[in-house]
C-alpha cells in the first residue's frame, strides 16, 4: 500500500484515512483560482481537500471515500449554473446517516434562490431545525472600510468551544439570517444592529442573527453557512465584499474558519448540538424551477479529474513584491478611469475645456495615467458614418496634442458594450433562451468589432509611442463570457472541434452532438465527463483569437501592451482565454479589478501561461476620508498600483463615504496614497 501511495499526489491523497479527506463541490463550477481560499482553512485544519470541478454532484463512491463534503450552492435562477438534484438529496441523507459531515454553503444576496429553497426542504425533511432566510443581512453602524455593502461582522456564539474571550468580531462576507429551533445550534452570530430590508417593506431588525448553524442528523453533522462567508478570504463574485483595511479582522476570520473546520473533525465536541427531530418526506413538486430527477451515479464519469486544493507548493505567505508594469517597471500605476469627451458631435472648444479640467484633477491627485473609453467603434466604417469617423479621428488628434504637453500616459479603452449586437445573433443561453448579447466565439464579435477597434487604437498608439503605452479592453458588458453563453451555437461548434481525440467520441456521435438542442448540451457533456475538455477547448479558442488580435496590434506598434478591466478576477474560460492570448513572456497583461487578495491567483495565472500584473480598484464612495492615508501600504505592497473608476473620480461629482467633496479635496486625499 505504501508503495502505491508514493506514485503521485492524488494517489497519496487516496491513502489518507477517510476521516482526513474532504470533497469540495461547487455547483457554479468555479475555477480553482477562485476556490483556493475557501479550501485553505480546511486544509490548515488537517483535511486533504479534493475539488471535483466538472461533476459537482455526489456519487455512491464518495460515501466510501470521504468523511466530509463542502457543497457550494448554485446561482439559479438569477444566474445560470448547475443545481441540486434529487440524487444529491438522497445521498446527503445517506451521508449524515453514516456519520459524515455535510457543509452547505448557499449563495445569497441576489442569487441562488433555487438551491436555498431546495436545501431548506431537505433540512426540514431531516428534522434539522435550520432554515435559511430569504433576505441578506445589513448593518449600517459597523461598515467595513472599503466594502461595497454594509455587511455585519460576525463572532462565534457562546458555548460552542469556538469562542475565545475578548476576541473582536470579524468580517464574514454576505449572509442571510438563519432561523434555528434551538439556540445551541448557533455557531456564529452577526452584530446586534443587523437588519434585513425586504423589497417594498420597512427594514426589520435581526439582532444577533445566526449566520452559521449546525445540527446532528443521525450519526453525522449538517453545517450551514453562506458560500461568501466560507470564501471571504479570497476572490469574491462581487466587488467590495472584503474590507480593504481590516487585516487584523481577516486574520480573525481565518482563525475562526480553521477552528470551525477542526471542530467538524471532533464528534465529541458536537455533544452540545441538539439532535435532529424526527424526519419527514421531502416534497419538491412546488419548486420554483423543476429539480433534476438525475439519480446518483456509482462513480463520477471516467474523464472527470480531482484537484487538490489549495494548490500544491502554495507560497501565499511569502512576502513577494508585486510585479512591475510592463511599460513602467520603476513606478506603480496611479490611474483614473474617466470618460473622455470624444463622442462624435462634441465641439473642439468644449472638449479642450473638459480635458483641461480632467488634467488638473490628475495633477492634484498625483496620477500618472488616464484610462477611458476612446469610442473606437466610431473609427471604423463597419459601425460609423463617414462624418463620425472623421470626427472621432479629429478628436483623437486633439487629445494626443493636448496630452503630449503633460507627463501623463493615456490608455485608450475598447468597451464591448459599445458595439451593437446583430439582430440575428446566435447567442442562446444554456436553457435555450435567446440572449441580447454577443456569443463569445461569434466571428462577427472579433472580425467586425474587436479586431477593427484594436487595430485603430494600435495605429493611434504607434503615432504617439511615448504617450500611449497600452490599449485596454473593458469586459464588463452584458454576459459574453459567462456560462450562460458557453453553449450558444458558435461556442458549441468551437468547443466540439477542440475536444481532444482521446475522448472516445466517434464520428457518428460527434455529428449527433453538433445538432443537439441548446438546452440538452450541458447535461450531455456533464454525464459524459466532457465538460473539462469542452471548457478547455473554449478557452483555447478564445486565446487563439486574442493572440491574433495581439499579433495584428503589435505589427503596428511592437511595444504595445494590453490591459483588461473586469468586475471579477479572471477565472472563467472567456477572461482566462483573453488573458492568456494577450499575454506573452516578457509582456504581462495588466488586470484592473476590485480583487484585493491576488497574490495566489496571479501565481495561478502565471502557471496557466498568462503572466499578469494587477492594479486595485479604489472607489472613493466606499472609503472614508481617513482611510486614504493608510491605503498606500496595502496598494503598493500587494498590487502594481491602483485605479479610480469614473464615478468616484470625475471632477464633476466627487464624493467619499462621508459625502460630497470638492474635486481638489478628493484629489488631495488620493495623493496621500503615495505618502
Amino acid at each position: 500500500m505504501k508503495a502505491r501511495c508514493l506514485l503521485g499526489l492524488l494517489a497519496l491523497a487516496a491513502c489518507q484515512p477517510q476521516s482526513q479527506r474532504l470533497l469540495l463541490l461547487d455547483l457554479q463550477l468555479s475555477d480553482p483560482i477562485a476556490l483556493d481560499a475557501t479550501a485553505e482553512p480546511w486544509h490548515a485544519a488537517g483535511y486533504t481537500v479534493e475539488y471535483r470541478r466538472f461533476y459537482p454532484h455526489l456519487t455512491r463512491d464518495d460515501l466510501r471515500r470521504y468523511r466530509g463534503v463542502v457543497l457550494l450552492g448554485g446561482a439559479e435562477p438569477e444566474r445560470s449554473s448547475d443545481a441540486l438534484s434529487a440524487g444529491d438529496l438522497a445521498l446527503l441523507g445517506e451521508w449524515v446517516g453514516r456519520g459524515g459531515v455535510v457543509v452547505f454553503g448557499y449563495a445569497g444576496d441576489g442569487e441562488g434562490f433555487l438551491d436555498r429553497w431546495v436545501m431548506n426542504r431537505w433540512l426540514a425533511s431531516q428534522g434539522s431545525g435550520i432554515v435559511i432566510g430569504d433576505y441578506a443581512l445589513r448593518d449600517t453602524t459597523l461598515r467595513p472600510a472599503g466594502a461595497l455593502e454594509s455587511q455585519p461582522y460576525a463572532e462565534p456564539a457562546e458555548g460552542t468551544g469556538l469562542r475565545d474571550p475578548g476576541v473582536a468580531p470579524f468580517p464574514f462576507g454576505r449572509n442571510h439570517g438563519l432561523l434555528v429551533s434551538r439556540q445551541e445550534q448557533v455557531l456564529a452570530r452577526t452584530s446586534a444592529a443587523a437588519f434585513v430590508y425586504p423589497p417594498g417593506q420597512p427594514a426589520a431588525a435581526r439582532r444577533g442573527a445566526a449566520v452559521t448553524a449546525a445540527s446532528r442528523v443521525g450519526d453525522g453533522l449538517v453545517l450551514v453557512a453562506s458560500r461568501h462567508a466560507l470564501g471571504v478570504l479570497g476572490l469574491e463574485s462581487r466587488p467590495g465584499d472584503t474590507p480593504l483595511l481590516d487585516a487584523d479582522g481577516l486574520a480573525r476570520t481565518r482563525d475562526f474558519l480553521i477552528a470551525l473546520a477542526r471542530w467538524t473533525r471532533r464528534p465529541a465536541e458536537w455533544a452540545h448540538i441538539p439532535p435532529a427531530r424526527a424526519g419527514r418526506r421531502i416534497v419538491l413538486l412546488d419548486s420554483p424551477r423543476p429539480v433534476s430527477p438525475r439519480p446518483p451515479r456509482l462513480a463520477p464519469p471516467a474523464h472527470v479529474v480531482l484537484e487538490s486544493l489549495p494548490a500544491p507548493g502554495d507560497a501565499r505567505r511569502r512576502a513577494t513584491p508585486p510585479p512591475p508594469l510592463p511599460w513602467a517597471p520603476r513606478q506603480p500605476l496611479r490611474a483614473l478611469w474617466a470618460p473622455l469627451p470624444l463622442r462624435p458631435g462634441t465641439f473642439a472648444a468644449p472638449r479642450r475645456a473638459s480635458l483641461d479640467s480632467l488634467l488638473a484633477f490628475l495633477d492634484v491627485g498625483g496620477f500618472n495615467t488616464l484610462i477611458g473609453d476612446a469610442a473606437a467603434w466610431a473609427a471604423d466604417s463597419l459601425h460609423a458614418a463617414p462624418w463620425e469617423r472623421d470626427a472621432i479621428r479629429a478628436a483623437w488628434r486633439q487629445t494626443v496634442d493636448q496630452l503630449e504637453t503633460t507627463s501623463f500616459d493615456w490608455i485608450p479603452a475598447i468597451a464591448l458594450r459599445e458595439f451593437r449586437v446583430p439582430v440575428d445573433t446566435p447567442a442562446r443561453g444554456v436553457r435555450g433562451d435567446t440572449l441580447a448579447a454577443w456569443c463569445a466565439l461569434d466571428s462577427r464579435l472579433w472580425d467586425q468589432a474587436l479586431t477593427p477597434a484594436t487595430r485603430q487604437l494600435a495605429r493611434l498608439a504607434a503615432g504617439a509611442p511615448d504617450l500611449i503605452p497600452a490599449v485596454a479592453i473593458d469586459l464588463d458588458a452584458a454576459g459574453v463570457g459567462t456560462d450562460s453563453y458557453a453553449f450558444c451555437d458558435p461556442a458549441w461548434r468551437a468547443g466540439l472541434a477542440g475536444l481532444p481525440a482521446d475522448t472516445a467520441l466517434g464520428t457518428e456521435r460527434r455529428e449527433r452532438l453538433r445538432t443537439l438542442p441548446v438546452e440538452q448540451r450541458y447535461d450531455t457533456l456533464l454525464d459524459a465527463g466532457l465538460l473539462d475538455a469542452y471548457y478547455g477547448a473554449l478557452e483555447r479558442a478564445v486565446a487563439r483569437r486574442a493572440a491574433e488580435l495581439r499579433g495584428q496590434a503589435r505589427r503596428l506598434d511592437p511595444e504595445l501592451a494590453f490591459a483588461l478591466r473586469t468586475t471579477r478576477f479572471p477565472s472563467d474560460w472567456w477572461a482566462l482565454g483573453l488573458t492568456t492570448g494577450l499575454a506573452e513572456p516578457g509582456s504581462a497583461v495588466v488586470l484592473l479589478t476590485a480583487a484585493s487578495a491576488v497574490r495566489l491567483p496571479l501565481a495561478r495565472l502565471s502557471a496557466h501561461g498568462a503572466p499578469a500584473v494587477h492594479a486595485l480598484e479604489l472607489v472613493p464612495e466606499r472609503l472614508p476620508a481617513a482611510a486614504w492615508s493608510h491605503l498606500g501600504r496595502l496598494v503598493f505592497a500587494a498590487h502594481s498600483g491602483f485605479w479610480i473608476p469614473a464615478a468616484g473620480g470625475t471632477p464633476g461629482r466627487p464624493r467619499t463615504a462621508e459625502g460630497p467633496l470638492s474635486p481638489d479635496s478628493l484629489a488631495r486625499l488620493i495623493r496621500r496614497l503615495g505618502k
